[in-house]
C-alpha cells in the first residue's frame, strides 16, 4: 500500500496525518486499519516500535461519532506514562474531527479526571486499576462503548493487571470492536482473546524467533561486576549518543548508576517505580527534549514510554527474561531508524545470554570494549565536527584581528592546533572523569581491553554508606565504583547485591 489515501480514511484524518508528517503506512496499519474500519476484531503482535498506536488510533478516531459526548472507545494501557502518550496521539490524530478524550490513570487527583467526564468525553485511555475504581464509583458510564483497545496486553498481564483488567472488559457491551497488541504472545494473552474476543483476525507482524527489530546492532561486552561503571562511562564516552537508555535491575542499582555517572560528569536521571508522578514527567520531558543525555531506569520503564531517536540502549545488569530483553532493546531503532543495544554480562551470566538468543532469535555479537585510544580518536572527531559548523556559521569573525595579529609572531599551524587543544579542554569535569576511569580500568585494577574477559581479583568488600539524597536513606555504594565517602575518600568495592 503506498500511502493513506488508499485507506478511505476521512478528510480531517489525512488532513491530521499530513501535518503528523506521516507518509506511508507500516506493516502493522496497513493490515489493522482496514479491519477495525470493518468492525473486525484483531489480535496483532508487532514489535515495539512499529507503529502500533496510529494502527488502532486512526480507526478508533474514524468510528468515533462526535455528535455524542459519550464515552464511546476504551483503550488500556499498562503504566501511566503510556496513557498520557496514547492520548497525546489520539488528541492529534482526532484534532479536526472534533474527538474529546480523557487519560485516567493512578496518581491524578480524581477531581480533574472527574470533572473532564462531566464535561463529556468521546473516548478514554486509562490503566486498568484507575478505570475499575471509577466503575466501583458509578463515576463513569461505559454502557455506550464501541471499541476496546489493549495496548501492550502482555505487559498489563506480567504487572498483575490481569483480574482488572477482565473486569473492565466484562462491565462493556458485548457488541463492540476489539483489539489487542501486544510484542509477545503468552498463554494468559491467548486465553483472553479466547473468552473475550469474537473470531479475531490474527496479525503475527513479528516471528517467535524474531522479536528484535534488525536495524538494532546487538553486542556484549564481558565485563566483571566491579569494572561496570567504569566500562559504561568508556562506551558512552566512545558513542557520544544524543540520548541513551541504561537499564538496571532495581532501584538501588539505578539511584547508583545514575548518581556516579552525574558525579562524572554526564547529564543523567534516574526513572523507576518510587519516583512521584511530577517528578517523572519532569525527567522524561528533559530526556525528549534533549536536556538529559542518560536516563537511568528499570524494567518498569522499558515499557510504556514512547522516547524518540533514543540512539543506544545499555543492559547495565542482564534483563531477567529474554521478553525484558525484547521491550528493553525496543526503545532503540523505533520506526526504522538504526540504533545498538549493549548488554554487559560477566562469565557466570552467559548462559542466561544464550536463553536470550534462543528465545528470541536474536545474534547477539561479542565485542571488545571501546579502548582508551578509540575514547580520544571519537573526540578528535566530535571537535572536528563542531569546528566545521563554527565556520558554517558567521560567529568566528571577531576573531579573526586576534589571529591576524598573533600570525606575525607564529605558525598558523602552531595556532590552530592551539586553539583546539584550548577548546578541547572546556569540559574540565567530562575529561577528569575518563582519568579517573581510565586509572580505575587499567592502573588500580591492572586492566586493559586487552585483559578484560580474565576473573576479576577478589577484594574484602567494606560496609561505606552513602546518602540518597531522594529518598534520606542509606546504602551500600553500587559495585563498579569505589565507596565514596566524605570529600571523595576511597574505599573497597562493594560486593554485587542480588538481582530483584
Amino acid at each position: 500500500m503506498a500511502d493513506f489515501h488508499g485507506l478511505a480514511l476521512s478528510e480531517p484524518v489525512r488532513r491530521s496525518l499530513d501535518e503528523l508528517g506521516f507518509e506511508e503506512p507500516t506493516p502493522v496499519q496497513a493490515r489493522a486499519i482496514p479491519l477495525l474500519l470493518e468492525g473486525r476484531d484483531v489480535v496483532a503482535q508487532a514489535l515495539t516500535g512499529t507503529g502500533k498506536t496510529a494502527a488502532f488510533g486512526i480507526p478508533l478516531v474514524e468510528r468515533i461519532d462526535v455528535a455524542h459526548n459519550v464515552p464511546q472507545a476504551v483503550v488500556l494501557a499498562p503504566t501511566r506514562e503510556l496513557a498520557v502518550q496514547v492520548a497525546e496521539a489520539l488528541c492529534q490524530l482526532g484534532r479536526y474531527r472534533g474527538v474529546r478524550l480523557v487519560p485516567i490513570y493512578g496518581g491524578q487527583p480524581y477531581d480533574r479526571q472527574l470533572r473532564a467526564l462531566r464535561h463529556g468525553v468521546h473516548a478514554i485511555v486509562a490503566t486498568p486499576g484507575r478505570l475499575m475504581d471509577h466503575m466501583r464509583r458509578g463515576t463513569v458510564d461505559l454502557s455506550s462503548v464501541r471499541m476496546l483497545v489493549l495496548d501492550e496486553a502482555d505487559q498489563m498481564l506480567q504487572m498483575g493487571f490481569q483480574e482488572d483488567v477482565e473486569t473492565v472488559m466484562s462491565g462493556l457491551p458485548q457488541e463492540r470492536v476489539t483489539a489487542l497488541f501486544s510484542a509477545t504472545m503468552p498463554k494468559p494473552i491467548l486465553d483472553i482473546v479466547g473468552r473475550y474476543m469474537r473470531e479475531p483476525e490474527v496479525l503475527r507482524l513479528s516471528q517467535p524467533r524474531a522479536l528484535t527489530v534488525p536495524e538494532v546492532e546487538q553486542v556484549f561486552y564481558q565485563v566483571a561486576f566491579p569494572r561496570k561503571l567504569d566500562a559504561l562511562c568508556r562506551v558512552l564516552d566512545a558513542r557520544r549518543p544524543e540520548r541513551a537508555m541504561v537499564f538496571c535491575a532495581t532501584k538501588r542499582m539505578v539511584d547508583e548508576v545514575a548518581e556516579r555517572i552525574q558525579a562524572r560528569g554526564y547529564v543523567a536521571e534516574p526513572i523507576h517505580g518510587d519516583i512521584s508522578q511530577p517528578l517523572r514527567e519532569k525527567v522524561l520531558r528533559a530526556f525528549r527534549e534533549g536536556r538529559t543525555e542518560v536516563l537511568v531506569a528499570t524494567d518498569v520503564a522499558a515499557r510504556g514510554l514512547d522516547v524518540p531517536e533514543v540512539e543506544l540502549v545499555i543492559n547495565f545488569d542482564i534483563p531477567p527474561d529474554p521478553e525484558y530483553y525484547v521491550h528493553r532493546v525496543g526503545r532503540t531503532a523505533r520506526a526504522g531508524q538504526h540504533g545498538e543495544a549493549i548488554t554487559f554480562v560477566n562469565p557466570r551470566e552467559m548462559r542466561e545470554l544464550k536463553l536470550i538468543e534462543r528465545v528470541t532469535g536474536a545474534r547477539i555479537r561479542r565485542a571488545e570494549l571501546p579502548t582508551a585510544a578509540e575514547v580520544e580518536e571519537r573526540d578528535l572527531q566530535v571537535l572536528e565536527e563542531r569546528l566545521l559548523d563554527v565556520l558554517s556559521r558567521d560567529g568566528w569573525t571577531r576573531y579573526r584581528a586576534v589571529v591576524e595579529e598573533l600570525l606575525e609572531d607564529h605558525d598558523p599551524t602552531d595556532l590552530a592546533a592551539a586553539a583546539l587543544a584550548m577548546s578541547a579542554t572546556a569540559r574540565p569535569a567530562r575529561a577528569s572523569a575518563r582519568a579517573k576511569a581510565n586509572s580505575a580500568l587499567a592502573v588500580e585494577s591492572g586492566w586493559t581491553p586487552a585483559d578484560e574477559h580474565e576473573p576479576a581479583r577478589r577484594r574484602p568488600a567494606a560496609r561505606s554508606y552513602t546518602k540518597n539524597t531522594r529518598t534520606g536513606s542509606r546504602r551500600p555504594p553500587v559495585a563498579g565504583r569505589r565507596g565514596s565517602g566524605p570529600a571523595g575518600k576511597v574505599g573497597q568495592p562493594a560486593k554485587p547485591s542480588p538481582k530483584a
